[in-house]
């Protein structure tokens, strides 16, 4: 299906939908601005930019993606917080950005209560995060990775695609689990890191498919393991890092926000057609092909699965002990 088709079938579904007239035509002639936290070619914007091709289309508005990377993306989220809530300005952002970030003092965003001041709007996608090395690593396989990382210790160094962001976090997770101590190098989004490590800078990464992907099939990168408990149709000989992490899970939900005073009209017409758009089958797939897992959340269930995520990230914090400085 190609891009022209698949807008059309976007309109066709919407209006199959029966949207109120009033409601169709809220969002029609003015620009939305959906502000992604991370830099253009990372995950958190190939998934804004997924879920919004075609929204202008459907709803006769401008429709643009901005990138404001930076300070774990709170530069984005707090331009959201503090947007008029007729300004049309929308957040496309990692949960973890809502609902952890306020309680850790170094990730906190200033001046701003995410949880009281931003209001769910659409549940996008799960990202799928993958354990990769460099190509001059002498690991190819789960087991090599643990037995050579255990005996480099904190020689290892390990790129993380920002502070506080699921990549950090499930790397904490593998150093707790398999125990290991390695050196955590931060970066700014995963595209920077992924040029480290194809250049031999890095060892390691924790990245996704849309990521990482070019760089293993250029043979910089290779694949080691997911670290979910899933399997990826399209990568079946890559393990699962799922049972050494003992049960423990980090949420990896991506999701629309907006300020919690925008008019209820545009929430819903946002939230219908970017439901509607990630339903279909050539958005869909495209999720998937780039290792999402993309989202069916009825509206009424958004506000309580971001408040039982931040009372979860709480429990997480407190048990784990994170060290947010590094």
């Amino acid at each position: 299906m190609d891009r022209r088709t698949a807008v059309s079938t976007l309109a066709a579904s919407l209006a199959a939908a029966g949207l109120p007239s009033a409601r169709a035509q809220a969002l029609a002639g003015r620009t939305l601005r959906f502000l992604v936290g991370y830099p253009s070619g990372g995950v958190a914007d190939f998934i804004a930019r997924t879920a919004t091709e075609g929204l202008g289309a459907a709803t006769g508005s401008t429709v643009l993606v901005e990138n404001r990377p930076g300070a774990a993306g709170n530069i984005a989220l707090e331009a959201v917080a503090k947007a008029a809530p007729d300004a049309g300005v929308f957040g496309a952002f990692g949960n973890l950005q809502v609902t952890m970030n306020p309680t850790v003092p170094q990730l906190a965003p200033k001046g701003v209560e995410p949880m009281r001041e931003l209001v769910p709007v659409v549940a996008l996608a799960d990202l799928i995060l993958m354990l990769a090395v460099a190509a001059p690593f002498p690991a190819r396989t789960l087991e090599q990775f643990v037995a050579k990382a255990r005996e480099m210790g904190p020689k290892l160094r390990i790129g993380l695609a920002g502070i506080g962001t699921p990549h950090h976090l499930a790397v904490l997770l593998i150093q707790r689990a398999l125990g290991l101590e390695m050196t955590l190098v931060p970066y700014k989004g995963g595209p920077p890191m992924i040029a480290d490590a194809a250049g031999g800078h890095l060892d390691a990464v924790v990245t996704t498919l849309p990521v990482g992907g070019p760089m293993v099939a250029a043979g910089k990168l290779a694949w080691i393991a997911v670290v979910p408990p899933t399997k990826i149709p399209s990568l079946p000989n890559v393990p699962s890092l799922g049972g050494l992490l003992k049960g423990e899970t980090i949420p990896t939900g991506n999701t629309i926000f907006a300020p919690a005073a925008t008019p209820p009209a545009v929430i819903a017409e946002v939230h219908d057609a970017v439901r509607t758009l990630l339903r279909s089958p050539a958005v869909d797939a495209k999720l998937r092909a780039n290792g999402l897992e993309p989202l069916n959340v009825p509206r009424a269930d958004l506000p309580a699965r971001i408040r039982d995520e931040a009372a979860y990230m709480k429990d997480f914090l407190a048990k784990v002990k994170v060290d947010f400085s590094t």
